[in-house]
């Protein structure tokens, strides 16, 4: 999940470029719930990120849904309504912007840890109370070609604890357009090193797994049309982390030992 953040507004002096939120990117687990009163059920999201995988649950209307992403060969779905394997590009069909909307909560939440405490992790020593507001509309980037706006005026009121993880219970409060609304978050951040709740060896029939593109040839030309010629191969999570291995070269350089 790369993260890049920019921002609009005051107090900008602290941290270069105000990147909030990258303060705040190198976590293995980040739980949040966004509710729209206070102690609501709200809808809880879960991020895991290890060894360059990522897994996220979040709920939906159905029930929950999973995002696994194996970097360099698929973004795997499953409660999402369909299944299957094919390429990036159909995928988009079905899943949309979905990737970068589920993204953008993460980010969003790390923006406000950062610019609430006015730094990293590293700030809390133990407890941090979050009072601050911004008059301005606030730009946040997701990616490099995708952001989301927090209008202003918006104001941040709360509190950021450490313990085993860090845990944060904070309010979002915005006057946009003359509207006031309030957002409700509470979860935990964390960098201990964790295990992705996921089995390799469970079959692919509940997914819809998205490959990527392949690179491209000499020509010059990306091979999308190819991505799933070997689709077949493919019947476990198993199947795609070894196709990871043999693209990264991993498994040639083993085999040479």
């Amino acid at each position: 999940m790369p993260i890049t953040t920019a921002m609009a507004g005051d107090d900008c002096s602290k941290v270069d470029s105000c990147s909030y939120s990258s303060l705040w990117s190198s976590f293995s687990r980040l739980t949040v719930t966004y509710s729209s009163s206070k102690g609501g059920k709200g809808t809880t999201f879960d991020y895991y990120v290890k060894d360059g995988e990522s897994l996220t649950t979040f709920d939906t209307e159905t029930g929950k849904a999973t995002m696994f992403s194996i970097p360099g060969v698929a973004t795997l779905w499953r409660g999402v309504g369909i299944t299957g394997i094919k390429p990036w590009r159909a995928c988009y069909e079905y899943i949309g912007d979905t990737h970068s909307l589920v993204d953008s909560y993460a980010v969003r939440l790390l923006f406000f840890l950062g610019f609430g405490v006015k730094g990293g992790p590293e700030i809390v020593s133990d407890s941090v109370n979050i009072d601050v507001a911004n008059k301005e509309d606030t730009k946040v980037q997701i990616t490099p070609s995708d952001s989301l706006t927090i209008r202003g005026p918006w104001s941040l009121k709360g509190n950021v604890k450490r313990g085993d993880e860090i845990t944060f219970d904070f309010s979002h409060n915005s006057k946009a357009f003359s509207h006031s609304a309030s957002l409700f978050l509470v979860g935990t951040w964390q960098n201990n090193p964790v295990e992705l709740p996921i089995e390799t060896t469970q079959s692919l029939n509940e997914w819809l797994v998205c490959l990527f593109d392949k690179p491209s040839n000499k020509a010059g030309k990306s091979e999308s049309a190819s991505a799933v010629e070997d689709a077949s191969d493919f019947k476990t999570i198993e199947d795609l982390k070894a196709r990871a291995l043999r693209s990264s070269g991993v498994a040639q350089k083993h085999a040479a030992h």
